[in-house]
């Protein structure tokens, strides 16, 4: 009996113990600066150094952190993350540290750091608000939507993409003319029947080759609105020489590394950046 009796008040310690913790976890989720997958991998590492669990995507540019309260705080995490050379809401990474990434995981940088009389660390640099990030545009959403659908054409993703075209087409039908600016206003005026045009003839699209055809349209639609109402973060605008017969198209990307969602896999580097947005 006695031992039944400690097996049983031990669980209920350790349950007591787990609960507790759990009601330390803190989630919260951040914006931070990368390019790939070899980024997101430090910027993970960088977290877990600073006991936390950071999961980051690279489409949207946001963290997803979570941590326990007693043992770090986000400052320490963010502290950390901007020590391993990537750029977020509280610290900019070191210019050296940053010039030490690899190739493919030296982003655009867009925040600045504020003017301050106090010193700093030497490896990170504050940044005043999360006002500096940017100014979020009244087609954010399209244009996330659109990245997304650009990257399925990249990987070939036929039945992906047809679905990203009906979440494309329910951004666009969310828009509301009296929410815009002057100026995208002007724009919306011009693009709206186009753009809603070519959405459905991508949701309409049989095969990945009439996707691509369609995304060709759009890309010239989306690159006009983000012309009048700047996406909230760095895009580039980006081109392939050899689609629709020789005569060209081109595209918006997130990325300065060329990834062409023309041929995919068997052209993954054809093309150029024309335009930093």
């Amino acid at each position: 009996m006695k031992i039944k009796h400690y097996i049983i008040t031990g669980a209920l310690v350790l349950s007591s113990l787990t609960n507790y913790a759990q009601n330390n976890t803190v989630n919260t989720n951040v914006k931070i600066a990368g390019n790939c997958g070899m980024c997101k991998k430090t910027i993970e590492n960088a977290g877990a150094s600073a006991q936390a669990k950071v999961e980051w995507n690279e489409d949207n540019q946001t963290a997803t952190i979570a941590y326990d309260g007693k043992k770090t705080s986000l400052d320490a995490v963010l502290k950390s993350i901007a020590g391993a050379g990537y750029d977020n809401e509280k610290y900019l990474a070191a210019e050296d540290t940053y010039a030490k990434l690899h190739a493919c995981c030296q982003y655009e940088r867009n925040l600045a750091p504020p003017a301050s009389d106090s010193p700093q660390d030497a490896s990170i640099e504050p940044v005043a608000s999360v006002d500096n990030i940017s100014n979020t545009s009244n087609f954010q959403k399209i244009y996330d939507q659109y990245f997304l659908l650009k990257d399925a054409l990249v990987a070939a993703d036929s039945k992906q993409a047809a679905g990203l075209a009906n979440d494309l087409a329910d951004a666009i039908a969310k828009i509301q003319t009296a929410d815009l600016t002057k100026a995208e206003q002007d724009v919306w005026k011009t693009k709206t029947t186009s753009l809603k045009a070519t959405v459905k003839s991508l949701q309409q699209a049989k095969d990945i080759s009439k996707q691509r055809e369609a995304f060709a349209l759009l890309s010239e639609d989306v690159y006009s609105l983000s012309k009048n109402s700047k996406p909230s973060s760095s895009v580039y605008y980006q081109k392939c020489p050899m689609f629709n017969k020789g005569k060209g198209a081109t595209w918006l990307s997130r990325h300065k590394e060329i990834k062409n969602p023309y041929y995919g896999a068997q052209m993954l580097t054809c093309g150029s950046t024309i335009q930093a947005l």
